[in-house]
């Protein structure tokens, strides 16, 4: 009546209660923890205090905090020598190709110091993806190491350093202070995969990231007992929180070697001997530690019982295991907390995005969380936000949605990053007016809803729904009820054309032990709470997942189903009207062998297909079946 020309898709529906429950008790983070300082200044700050304690570990060698902090001081003073930080502009950028190693740690430190900000090229990178980055950003200067510098020669007019071969041991080991840099100042350049298919580069400031720590020091008190790992690339921004969750607070910290990240059961052994404290890690990573975890068990009963002479395994001394990068499946923690109980180590879901600065919401998780409430176990609980960020779930017209409706998930506040390198009109799309309160609200793209005690509920990217003969379907639902089949550890679906050029649903299935269901059992679990259409029409069993670098599924690199089923036994026709029955199901599949103990949706087939095969039944075999 107000507003006749309004349509109703735009009409306000939450009572005013309900709207002061989101914006206000809910989301009443106005608290200010904006630091002036830079992250290195911080760093120097804790030199000060621990200069003899050891800051950092790689394999075999170590640097004390003084140590790193000098070593740091050369190079920065050499990069600035080279115009890093003064005639090369203000927030040069600062391209680092180099292994994990001491010199990582070092060379990041440095670019900060001159004031530069580094930009991540990580060598396992495509080299079309490396160009590209070097082209985008055109980077003056680049940070590598003898073996790697053709990832990076191919790029005009770049400054190539060799971190193995040059001199700067007669550079002063003072803290450099003529260096144009403040905590507005540009720290790094991430960049992270586009929808169109070209990366971009997320422009993050000192102040994004040294807030972060402030803001979530009441929740963690780190202090300079704690030990860290930098187990994720340091082109994936949980390598920030690692890093400068270690070495602000006195921390040590101990930089994974590759070939340890993608062995479970050596980084359990590493996590073990370093006396770790603080472990960061995404949910795919962590259930294989688990399962190594498992194998370890086995290891130490036939210790006990004198069947093996290996060295005993030292136990865990973890306070923390903190989550993020992917969504969470709280049932696939059961094993850990059978195993470890609840509290110590105390297991932490933070969902985050790099356009906010790593981290946005905190959520302890408990055992009790894995019981089914009255709307059963959420799929992945994140929480509620950082004391000085905002949330809001949206519908299409940007307008509040109720509590429990799904929406698309923006966050507000001082974590919001400045935008992308070079990209405008992407900025403009995803970085909005914050209608509800100062400063930029960013579009995550994220699928969540508000539970009735307040936490958020991630449901998944909402590009990652998809559509099946006209079914509308989020993968991450079917995901979540493999996930509660006891025998089930990991779960993927993807969508995938199959031979015939139809699309069809494809789960991927690591197991838990030697529990194997089969296709049969897997249907029926899954039928018990999904539409049939939801059901996939192919599981594919793996060892394990396909990890990328920095420890999340590579849903690229997961085979068609063709190439991984297992053998079934195949039972022949027998008789005519087995034949014609075979020949019908061929037909209508498009494929070339059937068997007798064939599952019609386990080949691929769904319930439109299903009305073509009693079709042809009628009219072959003149037999009227109902559907």
């Amino acid at each position: 009546v107000a507003d006749p020309t309004c349509s109703v898709a735009e009409l306000p529906l939450l009572t005013a209660a309900e709207r002061h429950q989101l914006l206000v008790e809910w989301n009443g983070t106005a608290a200010d923890f904006g630091q002036e300082k830079c992250i290195h200044t911080l760093f120097e700050e804790q030199v000060e205090r621990t200069p003899d304690a050891v800051a950092v570990v790689f394999e075999e060698t170590q640097l004390s905090y003084a140590e790193l902090n000098a070593r740091a001081n050369q190079l920065a003073h050499y990069l600035q020598g080279l115009g890093v930080g003064n005639t090369l502009g203000a927030e040069t950028f600062v391209g680092l190709c180099v292994e994990r190693s001491l010199e990582m740690v070092v060379a990041i430190l440095a670019i900060l110091k001159a004031g530069g900000a580094y930009v991540p090229l990580d060598p396992a990178y495509p080299a079309d993806r490396l160009a590209f980055m070097l082209e985008d950003s055109a980077m003056p200067v680049v940070l590598t190491q003898s073996h790697l510098v053709d990832l990076v020669s191919s790029a005009i007019d770049v400054y190539i350093v060799d971190l193995n071969t040059i001199a700067f041991a007669q550079q002063p080991t003072t803290n450099p202070t003529d260096a144009p840099v403040t905590s507005a100042s540009l720290a790094y350049i991430i960049y992270t995969s586009g929808s169109t298919g070209k990366p971009k580069g997320v422009l993050v400031t000192h102040q994004n990231v040294t807030r972060l720590f402030a803001a979530t020091d009441h929740w963690y008190g780190f202090h300079d007992g704690d030990v860290w790992t930098l187990f994720h690339s340091y082109a994936f921004d949980f390598s920030v929180w690692e890093l400068w969750g270690a070495l602000l607070y006195g921390g040590r910290l101990v930089v994974v070697p590759y070939l340890v990240s993608r062995s479970p059961e050596a980084f359990y052994q590493l996590l073990c001997a370093e006396g770790v404290t603080v472990l960061n890690q995404t949910p795919s990573a962590f259930r294989q530690l688990i399962h190594a975890e498992e194998g370890m068990d086995t290891v130490t009963r036939k210790q006990e019982e004198g069947t093996t002479s290996t060295n005993a395994v030292t136990p865990l001394a973890l306070r923390y295991v903190i989550f993020g990068g992917e969504a969470l499946e709280l049932a696939s923690l059961h094993p850990w907390f059978v195993r470890h109980g609840d509290v110590t180590p105390q297991l932490v879901n933070m969902y985050g995005i790099t356009e906010t600065t790593v981290h946005v919401t905190y959520r302890p998780i408990r055992l009790t969380d894995l019981t089914p409430g009255s709307t059963g176990v959420p799929a992945s609980v994140i929480g509620g936000p950082i004391p000085d960020l905002q949330l809001y779930i949206l519908d299409q017209q940007q307008q509040l949605v109720p509590i429990g409706q799904p929406g698309e998930l923006y966050v507000g506040g001082a974590g919001v990053s400045r935008g992308y390198l070079k990209r405008p009109e992407l900025t403009a799309q995803r970085f909005l007016p914050n209608p509800f309160g100062p400063g930029a609200l960013y579009r995550t793209g994220d699928l969540a809803r508000r539970l009735p005690n307040g936490d958020l509920e991630y449901l998944g990217r909402l590009d990652n729904q998809v559509k099946i003969r006209g079914f509308r379907i989020e993968l991450g639902e079917i995901e979540s009820v493999l996930h509660t089949q006891p025998a089930v550890r990991e779960a993927v679906v993807l969508a995938r054309e199959n031979a015939a050029g139809e699309k069809q649903l494809v789960a991927y299935l690591t197991l838990r032990g030697t529990a194997s269901p089969n296709v049969a059992e897997l249907r029926a679990h899954l039928l018990q709470k999904l539409p049939d259409y939801m059901v996939p029409s192919a599981f594919v069993w793996l060892e394990e997942l396909p990890l990328t670098p920095n420890g999340k599924v590579d849903r690229r690199r997961l085979p068609a189903p063709e190439s991984a089923a297992p053998a079934e036994s195949y039972l022949a026709p027998r008789t005519a009207s087995e034949r014609s029955l075979a020949e019908i199901w061929q037909q209508v599949l498009g494929i070339g062998q059937v068997g007798v103990q064939d599952n019609f949706f386990g080949l691929g087939g769904h319930s439109l297909l299903a009305t073509q095969v009693i079709s042809r039944i009628r009219q072959q075999l003149s037999v009227e079946l109902p559907l």
